[in-house]
Protein backbone atom coordinates (compact mmCIF):
# COMPACT_ATOMS: atom_id res chain seq x y z
CA UNK A 1 0.00 0.00 0.00
CA UNK A 2 0.94 3.62 -0.30
CA UNK A 3 1.97 5.86 2.21
CA UNK A 4 -0.68 8.10 2.84
CA UNK A 5 -0.02 11.95 2.31
CA UNK A 6 -0.02 14.18 5.47
CA UNK A 7 -2.68 17.32 4.83
CA UNK A 8 -0.01 20.74 4.32
CA UNK A 9 3.33 18.25 2.93
CA UNK A 10 4.66 19.28 -1.13
CA UNK A 11 4.87 16.70 -3.36
CA UNK A 12 8.57 17.61 -5.04
CA UNK A 13 8.03 17.72 -8.97
CA UNK A 14 11.16 16.79 -10.54
CA UNK A 15 14.83 17.57 -9.47
CA UNK A 16 13.44 20.87 -7.62
CA UNK A 17 10.81 21.57 -5.85
CA UNK A 18 8.10 24.74 -7.21
CA UNK A 19 9.70 26.57 -3.81
CA UNK A 20 12.76 25.94 -4.67
CA UNK A 21 12.96 27.30 -8.15
CA UNK A 22 10.62 30.29 -6.56
CA UNK A 23 13.57 31.32 -4.03
CA UNK A 24 16.23 30.56 -6.89
CA UNK A 25 14.59 32.85 -9.27
CA UNK A 26 13.72 35.97 -6.55
CA UNK A 27 17.31 35.17 -5.75
CA UNK A 28 18.99 35.53 -9.51
CA UNK A 29 16.43 38.75 -10.33
CA UNK A 30 17.81 40.38 -6.43
CA UNK A 31 21.46 39.72 -8.04
CA UNK A 32 20.97 40.84 -11.35
CA UNK A 33 19.00 44.05 -9.92
CA UNK A 34 22.55 44.71 -7.72
CA UNK A 35 24.38 44.54 -10.34
CA UNK A 36 22.60 46.77 -12.32
CA UNK A 37 22.23 49.31 -9.48
CA UNK A 38 26.12 48.98 -8.38
CA UNK A 39 27.04 49.57 -11.75
CA UNK A 40 25.23 52.64 -12.31
CA UNK A 41 26.35 53.98 -8.88
CA UNK A 42 30.05 52.89 -9.74
CA UNK A 43 29.48 54.93 -13.40
CA UNK A 44 27.83 58.11 -11.51
CA UNK A 45 30.89 57.96 -8.95
CA UNK A 46 33.26 57.78 -11.88
CA UNK A 47 32.06 60.06 -13.94
CA UNK A 48 31.99 63.32 -11.42
CA UNK A 49 35.36 62.41 -9.85
CA UNK A 50 34.26 64.65 -6.84
CA UNK A 51 32.09 63.71 -4.46
CA UNK A 52 29.05 66.26 -3.66
CA UNK A 53 29.58 67.66 -7.43
CA UNK A 54 27.09 65.58 -9.39
CA UNK A 55 26.19 68.33 -11.75
CA UNK A 56 29.61 69.88 -12.11
CA UNK A 57 31.58 69.47 -15.28
CA UNK A 58 34.22 66.62 -14.97
CA UNK A 59 37.20 68.47 -14.65
CA UNK A 60 39.84 66.15 -16.18
CA UNK A 61 37.55 65.74 -19.33
CA UNK A 62 37.37 69.66 -19.42
CA UNK A 63 41.54 69.02 -19.77
CA UNK A 64 41.14 66.53 -22.07
CA UNK A 65 38.99 68.56 -24.15
CA UNK A 66 40.58 71.72 -24.23
CA UNK A 67 43.79 70.14 -25.16
CA UNK A 68 41.88 68.45 -28.46
CA UNK A 69 40.65 71.41 -29.51
CA UNK A 70 43.79 73.28 -29.11
CA UNK A 71 41.24 76.17 -27.68
CA UNK A 72 43.23 78.82 -26.29
CA UNK A 73 41.50 82.34 -26.19
CA UNK A 74 43.89 85.08 -27.97
CA UNK A 75 45.18 87.57 -25.88
CA UNK A 76 43.26 91.12 -25.89
CA UNK A 77 44.89 94.13 -25.97
CA UNK A 78 45.21 94.84 -22.14
CA UNK A 79 46.91 91.41 -21.86
CA UNK A 80 49.36 91.77 -24.88
CA UNK A 81 50.69 95.14 -23.28
CA UNK A 82 50.98 93.47 -19.44
CA UNK A 83 52.79 90.61 -21.90
CA UNK A 84 55.31 92.73 -23.00
CA UNK A 85 56.41 94.44 -19.68
CA UNK A 86 56.89 90.93 -18.38
CA UNK A 87 58.62 90.34 -20.66
CA UNK A 88 60.67 93.83 -20.59
CA UNK A 89 61.17 93.03 -17.10
CA UNK A 90 62.24 89.39 -17.78
CA UNK A 91 64.78 90.46 -20.07
CA UNK A 92 66.05 92.88 -17.00
CA UNK A 93 66.17 90.05 -15.08
CA UNK A 94 68.14 88.11 -17.42
CA UNK A 95 70.69 90.87 -17.30
CA UNK A 96 71.28 91.00 -13.86
CA UNK A 97 71.47 87.29 -13.58
CA UNK A 98 73.86 87.47 -15.69
CA UNK A 99 76.05 89.63 -13.64
CA UNK A 100 75.45 87.33 -10.88
CA UNK A 101 76.98 84.24 -12.53
CA UNK A 102 80.16 85.65 -11.42
CA UNK A 103 79.41 85.12 -7.79
CA UNK A 104 79.49 81.11 -6.31
CA UNK A 105 75.82 80.69 -6.50
CA UNK A 106 74.51 80.98 -9.92
CA UNK A 107 70.80 82.37 -9.97
CA UNK A 108 68.33 82.01 -12.89
CA UNK A 109 65.62 84.14 -13.95
CA UNK A 110 62.00 82.48 -13.26
CA UNK A 111 60.90 82.78 -17.07
CA UNK A 112 57.08 84.21 -17.07
CA UNK A 113 54.84 81.20 -18.00
CA UNK A 114 51.79 82.18 -16.90
CA UNK A 115 48.79 82.05 -19.82
CA UNK A 116 50.99 79.36 -21.33
CA UNK A 117 49.21 75.54 -20.90
CA UNK A 118 51.27 73.19 -18.55
CA UNK A 119 53.02 71.12 -21.09
CA UNK A 120 55.20 74.39 -22.72
CA UNK A 121 55.16 76.11 -19.16
CA UNK A 122 56.88 72.84 -17.59
CA UNK A 123 59.07 72.99 -21.11
CA UNK A 124 60.44 76.63 -20.48
CA UNK A 125 61.23 76.53 -16.83
CA UNK A 126 63.24 72.68 -17.87
CA UNK A 127 65.20 74.82 -20.11
CA UNK A 128 66.38 77.81 -17.79
CA UNK A 129 67.46 75.47 -15.58
CA UNK A 130 64.54 75.30 -13.20
CA UNK A 131 62.11 72.56 -12.09
CA UNK A 132 58.76 72.10 -11.61
CA UNK A 133 57.75 72.14 -7.67
CA UNK A 134 54.00 71.35 -6.40
CA UNK A 135 51.29 72.10 -9.22
CA UNK A 136 47.92 73.22 -7.69
CA UNK A 137 44.24 73.47 -9.68
CA UNK A 138 42.25 76.79 -8.81
CA UNK A 139 38.53 77.62 -10.40
CA UNK A 140 38.65 79.80 -13.18
CA UNK A 141 37.35 81.32 -15.95
CA UNK A 142 40.59 80.71 -18.03
CA UNK A 143 40.24 77.19 -20.12
CA UNK A 144 41.48 73.92 -18.17
CA UNK A 145 45.46 73.80 -18.08
CA UNK A 146 46.68 77.38 -18.57
CA UNK A 147 49.31 78.05 -15.46
CA UNK A 148 47.59 80.98 -13.88
CA UNK A 149 50.31 81.75 -11.42
CA UNK A 150 53.58 80.82 -10.19
CA UNK A 151 55.62 80.61 -6.81
CA UNK A 152 57.90 82.61 -7.26
CA UNK A 153 57.00 85.03 -9.76
CA UNK A 154 58.35 85.25 -13.52
CA UNK A 155 61.22 87.69 -13.63
CA UNK A 156 62.51 86.73 -9.99
CA UNK A 157 65.88 85.09 -9.29
CA UNK A 158 66.03 81.53 -8.06
CA UNK A 159 69.33 79.48 -7.32
CA UNK A 160 69.64 77.14 -10.33
CA UNK A 161 68.24 73.34 -9.96
CA UNK A 162 65.18 75.65 -8.16
CA UNK A 163 61.77 74.52 -7.98
CA UNK A 164 58.87 76.92 -9.44
CA UNK A 165 55.58 76.12 -8.11
CA UNK A 166 52.38 76.18 -10.90
CA UNK A 167 49.31 77.04 -9.82
CA UNK A 168 46.73 75.54 -13.18
CA UNK A 169 43.22 76.47 -13.90
CA UNK A 170 40.58 73.79 -13.97
CA UNK A 171 37.97 75.39 -16.46
CA UNK A 172 35.89 75.43 -13.93
CA UNK A 173 34.20 78.90 -13.03
CA UNK A 174 35.00 80.64 -9.16
CA UNK A 175 30.63 80.02 -8.89
CA UNK A 176 30.49 76.79 -9.26
CA UNK A 177 33.15 75.88 -6.82
CA UNK A 178 32.47 74.92 -3.15
CA UNK A 179 35.94 75.61 -1.88
CA UNK A 180 38.43 77.67 -3.78
CA UNK A 181 42.13 76.66 -1.88
CA UNK A 182 44.24 80.11 -0.96
CA UNK A 183 48.06 80.30 -2.04
CA UNK A 184 50.65 80.00 0.66
CA UNK A 185 53.61 81.49 -0.98
CA UNK A 186 56.79 79.29 -0.07
CA UNK A 187 59.31 80.88 2.60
Amino acid sequence: MAAAKKPGTRTPRGPMSKTTRTWLIRGAVAALAGLILGGAGGVVTVRTLEPGRANAVDSVQAVLDSIARGAIPEPTAAERDVESKRQADSASQAAQAAESVAKEDVLLPVPDVVGLEEGPARDKLLEAGLLVGDVQFRASSSPAGIVLATTPPGGRLLASSGTVSLVISDGRSPADTLFTPQLHPAP
